[in-house]
């Protein structure tokens, strides 16, 4: 059984960035892990929840959105924050033990410089160190995109089967969606990402798609 590892620096990243190619490799038969580093507590907070109550409410949706998408197995940190050298370090060492037990063949994360968003290329940069001081000797390491759109890419995954799995999966972080529209907006991305696929095609190659960028270590 080949074994995966999914990190997110929030509780909704995997499912926006890459809920399809989940969905569709948990189907067949991979085992996933999920990391999750923060628990989302500073995130868009329309419904005036305290920063306690919406990391608890946040823990919950991840929980049921990666039921949604087969995942066996969520592992939150529950870091209020990333943005101190020590909290970083102490993330590193956490995932480093992860990996370390997990010795997954494929990683993906986040990209530590086309993702817009600051946390996000902290995590990136955390997974990365991370898994250079784990055991694990050369795993795939794959960027998904959230806050930042790649202009090129090294894998494509048809979710066209998946959408309506991954769509689901975002649905569960309400907390997040009173806020902004996600669900919207990663339709029309992924449908672009499949009717674009390949200046030389022919043909498109499904409804929907996601794509990732290989990272080197």
């Amino acid at each position: 059984m080949k074994k995966m590892l999914v990190i997110s620096a929030h509780p909704d990243d995997m499912e926006i960035g890459m809920g399809g190619t989940v969905a569709k490799l948990s189907a067949s038969g991979c085992s996933i892990i999920s990391v999750v580093l923060t628990d989302g507590r500073r995130s868009p907070n329309p419904l005036a929840l305290s920063q306690a109550k919406m990391a608890e409410m946040r823990s919950e949706e991840s929980k049921r959105a990666a039921k949604v998408l087969g995942i066996k197995q969520t592992i939150s940190f529950e870091f209020e924050t990333l943005d101190t050298p020590e909290l970083a370090d102490t993330a590193t060492q956490k995932l480093t033990e992860v990996i370390s037990s997990m010795m997954p063949e494929e990683i993906f994360t986040l990209h530590p410089e086309l993702d817009r968003h600051p946390t996000h290329r902290i995590a990136a940069k955390i997974s990365i160190d991370a898994i250079q001081q784990s055991s694990v000797k050369n795993p795939d390491v794959w960027a998904y995109e959230v806050w930042g759109l790649f202009h090129t890419w090294d894998r494509l995954e048809d979710i066209s089967l998946q959408m309506e799995t991954k769509l689901k999966a975002i649905g569960e972080h309400q907390s997040q969606l009173a806020a902004i529209p996600y669900a919207e907006g990663i339709t029309g991305l992924n449908r672009w990402r499949a009717v674009f696929a390949d200046p030389k095609q022919e043909k498109v190659i499904g409804t929907f798609a996601e794509v990732f960028l290989k990272l080197k270590l």
